[in-house]
């Protein structure tokens, strides 16, 4: 007797004596197919146990695509399905012969083609449209929600009010400063020059006079020239915004300041800053100011 007629008969000897001792498993000839992860595979011999369920498989070395045990159709009828459908319909699902895996879903019998589509990629948020408690009359609405992009998310959805206007408050860094007081939530700076252009600074809190330099990395410069370009902080220095009584100063160096603002509110200037590594946000270094207005958003 050959080594294989050995091992077959070793393996028969096993069979008899788990069904003698009330297994009630069997072998059944394939060739069967397993779907691990959903993609079909071929398996040679299926054990089975006494309900007819699958209970453990052996792979084959072709591993080809060729047909499926279902359980509501009798063992050992074949049928030509889509890998999903036959791992949806109870398809045994294993790698390895000592795996012992049910991978049938529901109650034997129940066949489920239903494939579930995957969820759609969700889209991306619409930006927060800015609450304003009124109109701008420096930017518009377009521009606004350009800025609000640029925004910390901390202040996301916060309303807007209009603390000072100097068209309404006067033309004074003073009545700026006293308009200022009471709040201490980040600010919006923006400003339309002589020339029509609009640009303007956010700081990360309320602009108040100051000994030194404050603020935050949060704090930045904006120009509409005319699309929006946004200038952040660099980390070269902490030079955020400083409050004189005769000037308003935000981002520094060598010298220069990325955006200057007089005591009258009506001169100002505007240079390249260590601080922001800015453009001149006006068409000229120096401008001066038609329209300001200062933002308080909380």
């Amino acid at each position: 007797m050959g080594e294989a007629e050995r091992s077959r008969a070793g393996e028969a000897e096993r069979d008899r004596a788990r069904e003698a001792q009330g297994t009630g498993f069997r072998k059944q000839q394939g060739p069967f197919l397993r779907c691990p992860g959903g993609k079909a595979e071929e398996m040679g011999e299926m054990q089975v146990g006494p309900s007819g369920r699958p209970h453990q498989a052996v792979l084959p070395p072709s591993g080809r695509l060729r047909a499926c045990l279902l359980p509501s159709a009798g063992l050992g009828q074949k049928h030509e399905r889509s890998p999903l459908a036959l791992h949806s319909a109870g398809l045994f699902v294993s790698s390895q012969p000592s795996q012992v895996e049910d991978a049938l879903s529901g109650e034997e019998g129940e066949e489920k083609e239903e494939e579930t589509a995957p969820a759609p990629a969700r889209a991306p948020e619409d930006p927060v449209e800015p609450q304003l408690a009124e109109a701008s009359q420096v930017l518009g609405a377009s521009e606004m929600r350009q800025i609000s992009l640029h925004l910390p998310p901390r202040v996301a959805g916060h309303s807007w009010s209009l603390a000072f206007r100097t068209s309404r408050d006067g033309f004074s860094l003073r009545s700026l400063y006293r308009q200022m007081e009471g709040h201490s939530g980040p600010v919006l700076l923006v400003l339309r020059d002589q020339d029509g252009q609009m640009f303007g600074a956010f700081s990360s809190s309320a602009i108040r006079l100051s000994k030194g330099f404050y603020g935050t990395g949060e704090t930045f410069l904006f120009s509409f020239s005319p699309q929006l370009k946004v200038f952040k902080w660099t980390g070269n220095n902490s030079f955020f915004v400083k409050g004189d009584l005769d000037s308003l100063m935000m981002g520094c160096g060598s010298g220069h300041f990325g955006l200057w603002l007089d005591g009258d509110l009506y001169h100002g200037g505007s240079h390249p800053c260590a601080t922001f590594n800015n453009e001149v946000l006006a068409r000229q270094e120096q401008f001066c100011i038609k329209e300001l207005e200062a933002w308080v958003l909380s």
